[in-house]
C-alpha cells in the first residue's frame, strides 16, 4: 500500500504507470503512516471510481444475537468482553470496526490480525466474536452457515448474499459504509492521456462480462456520475475529510 503509492507518485507522468488505489492507499495511509512518501490529495491525477464493494457485519456461528438490533444491544450491555476482528490497522475491516463503534458509542475490545484470512479463521474457531469486513471475503462462509450475518452496509442487498438484509432495512441507516477501489495516474500525467484513460476504464465497466464478475465477488459498478474523473478527485478529497478524525481519534500508527 505505502510503497506502491510512493512509486507511483514518483514515476514519470507519461500515463505508463497507474496505481489502483483504494481507501487504504489514500484515506487510511495518509493518516497511519508516520513518513508517507506521498501525499494522496496532491500527488496523483485521478482517472476514475473502478468499484464499490459494501460492508457485511459478521459473527462467529453460536454467537447470542439473532439480528442487527439484539446485536447492537449485546454490544452495548457487554463492552469490552465482547472480542471484535480485525485485519490489521489501516485495513477496510479496521475502518468499519471503527466506524460502527464510534458512530454508536460502542467499545469492544479489537483484536488485530495480519490480513483478513486469519481474522476469518479465528471467527469460524469461535476464537472472536464478530467482525466487519467487505461482502467478498465473507459471503462464503456466510453462505456456508459457518458464520452468521447480520446485515450489509449498503441502501440495497448485495446479491452475494441475498438474504442478508442491509442496515436501513435492519433500522440502523447510519452505519454506510463502502469499500472502494480506483485508478490514480501520477500528478502531471498530460490531461489528454487521463482522459484517454478516463474513457478506456469507463468502457470495460461497461462490459457486460466484467460487470458480471464484479456482482459475482460481492462488488458493483458505479453509476456514470460517479466514474468521472471530477466526480472521483471530489469522491477522494470527501472520504479522506470523513475518516482521517475517525482514525486520527484511535491514537493508531503504523511505523
Amino acid at each position: 500500500m505505502e510503497a506502491g503509492g510512493g512509486r507511483v507518485a514518483a514515476a514519470e507522468p507519461d500515463g505508463y504507470t497507474l496505481l489502483a488505489g483504494s481507501m487504504g492507499s489514500h484515506v487510511a495511509a495518509p493518516v497511519l503512516y508516520g513518513n508517507l512518501k506521498y501525499d494522496s490529495t496532491r500527488d496523483f491525477e485521478p482517472i476514475g471510481l473502478t468499484a464499490h464493494a459494501p460492508v457485511a457485519i459478521v459473527a462467529r456461528e453460536d454467537f447470542p444475537p439473532e439480528d442487527m438490533k439484539s446485536l447492537m444491544a449485546y454490544l452495548k450491555e457487554h463492552g469490552e468482553s465482547v472480542k471484535q476482528a480485525h485485519g490489521g490497522v489501516g485495513s477496510s475491516s479496521h475502518m468499519a470496526c471503527l466506524l460502527l463503534t464510534s458512530q454508536f458509542g460502542l467499545r469492544p475490545t479489537l483484536i488485530a490480525y495480519r490480513g483478513t484470512g486469519q481474522a476469518i479463521n479465528d471467527l469460524l474457531a469461535g476464537h472472536v466474536d464478530f467482525f466487519c469486513e467487505q461482502v467478498v471475503s465473507v459471503a462464503a462462509q456466510v453462505n456456508g452457515g459457518t458464520i452468521k450475518a447480520y446485515a450489509v452496509s449498503a441502501s440495497e442487498r448485495s446479491p452475494s448474499l441475498p438474504a442478508v438484509p442491509t442496515t436501513v432495512e435492519a433500522g440502523f441507516p447510519k452505519f454506510q459504509m463502502s469499500i472502494w477501489s480506483g485508478m490514480f495516474a501520477p500528478k502531471g500525467t498530460p490531461k489528454e492521456v487521463t482522459a484517454k484513460l478516463a474513457a478506456a476504464l469507463d468502457q470495460a465497466l461497461d462490459d457486460s462480462a466484467m460487470r458480471n464478475r464484479l456482482t459475482e465477488l460481492g462488488a458493483s459498478v458505479p453509476r456514470k456520475e460517479e466514474r468521472t474523473q471530477d466526480a472521483f478527485d471530489r469522491f477522494v478529497k470527501a472520504e479522506v475529510a470523513r475518516w482521517a478524525p475517525i482514525l486520527r481519534a484511535t491514537g493508531a500508527s503504523v511505523n
